[in-house]
């Protein structure tokens, strides 16, 4: 075995039998910098709130507003009749508004028109469409805001 010629480290990388060792450690990246807009770039942004709505709902069933409409009215109808009812009751026995006059009409049709409103609004509110119309007039704030922030920064460099 002595006779035979030995190859060194640097003749095995240049023949292609072993690869160079790489133990070189790379450098940390730069910190990043910190660039200020000029105010001609400040128009130049658009705005997009890709965001998925945190109001949804998945409810598989064929309808439509009609019949959601019709069982609003269903549920809450006669609660609101009772209401009128009672504050018509009150409105008879504790203030002496005669019982078959206009006054009592509008008494009974006037709490039970007020609070058919409040509940249909509250229902409205509420609703999935409600939520989302929210949620969107909330973005939109987001923007307006945002806005304002950057044309008094704009000001500001201008010296307005």
């Amino acid at each position: 075995m002595s006779d035979k010629k030995k190859v060194t480290y640097d003749e095995q990388i240049d023949m292609g039998l072993i690869r160079p060792r790489n133990n070189m450690v790379k450098a940390a990246p730069a910190a990043p910098t910190v660039r200020r807009m000029p105010p001609a770039e400040l128009n130049a942004v658009s705005h997009v709130i890709d965001v998925q709505p945190n109001a949804t709902h998945h409810v598989e069933m064929k309808t439509s507003a009609v019949d959601r409409s019709k069982g609003f009215l269903i549920a809450t109808v006669p609660l609101f009749g009772a209401f009128a009812l009672g504050v018509l009751l009150i409105a008879i026995f504790s203030f002496d508004v005669p019982i078959l006059s206009l006054a009592a009409f509008l008494v009974f049709w006037l709490s039970f028109v007020a609070a058919w409103l409040l509940a249909y609004l509250w229902t409205i509110i509420v609703s999935a469409e409600g939520i989302s119309m929210f949620e969107a007039w909330s973005k939109w704030g987001v923007i307006k805001r945002e806005q304002k922030e950057r044309w008094n920064y704009y000001k500001k460099l201008n010296g307005e």
